[in-house]
């Protein structure tokens, strides 16, 4: 068992030797966006939206969960998948991991744990901004282990679609036809209760949207829905076997 997973390490600090050349522009960069979502949908139109808030919730206090996971499944997912298809495609450098006595396990973890890491970063800048920023929000202690899990599924998400691209074309289409949607369709900026009728139901198919709402209740310290957790776990071990499927293929 422990050679399965043996040599996993070596990507996950390629990455932080990544991270250290261009730290304060990563810092900037996640910042940002989530700081555009806070300032234009919180504060610029949250106070016309509170109608639309389940349990008379402010919007603010509904918007802040949801932008953790947008921050974190976008920086996860994309990260991960931007750099897989570079290494892949244009540098070739994943061949001398291929290569390397180590098991697709343990490739599969190191680039999991790499996007994993970087939502993580990126999820705590946007909680950070939401203690500075938002009057009265808390986060629940609890929340940050969801927080984790999360970014494992959002990593492991990346790593399956890094594995599938093919060309610069495609990277269009996983943004537009998946990144955009989950981004608003998925409970992150409104209730899933406000979406036309068997749409509400048609997002579950989304990974984001057990994510989002394990995310909610667990920063907010409330019982976290466990159906949800179960559709994130049957996420992450469907992306699990995807990613073990596309890496024994052997091709690039």
């Amino acid at each position: 068992m422990r050679a399965l997973f043996f040599g996993w390490h070596p990507i996950v600090w390629e990455e932080m030797v990544y991270w250290r050349r261009r730290f304060w522009l990563y810092l900037v960069t996640y910042t940002l966006s989530p700081l555009i979502f806070l300032l234009t949908f919180g504060f610029g139109v949250g106070q016309r939206l509170k109608m639309l808030m389940p349990g008379g919730m402010s919007y603010l206090e509904f918007l802040v969960p949801g932008v953790v996971a947008l921050a974190v499944f976008n920086n996860g997912v994309t990260s991960v998948t931007v750099r897989m298809f570079y290494n892949r495609l244009h540098f070739k450098s994943f061949e001398a991991y291929r290569l390397a006595p180590i098991s697709d396990v343990a490739v599969w973890l190191g680039y999991t744990v790499s996007g994993a890491l970087r939502g993580l970063l990126a999820g705590s800048i946007v909680l950070g901004l939401a203690l500075l920023l938002v009057p009265g929000f808390r986060a629940a202690p609890a929340g940050l282990a969801w927080l984790a899990a999360v970014a494992f599924a959002c990593g492991a998400f990346g790593v399956f679609l890094g594995l599938c691209l093919r060309s610069f074309d495609d990277q269009t289409v996983v943004s537009e036809f998946i990144i955009v949607p989950m981004t608003f369709l998925c409970g992150t900026l409104i209730p899933l209760e406000r979406l036309p009728g068997i749409l509400q139901h048609l997002v579950w198919l989304l990974p984001l949207t057990p994510a989002t709402q394990v995310l909610r209740a667990g920063l907010a310290g409330g019982p976290v829905p466990w159906p949800a957790v179960g559709l994130l776990a049957g996420w992450t071990g469907l992306f699990l076997g995807l990613g073990m499927w596309r890496l024994g293929r052997r091709e690039d």
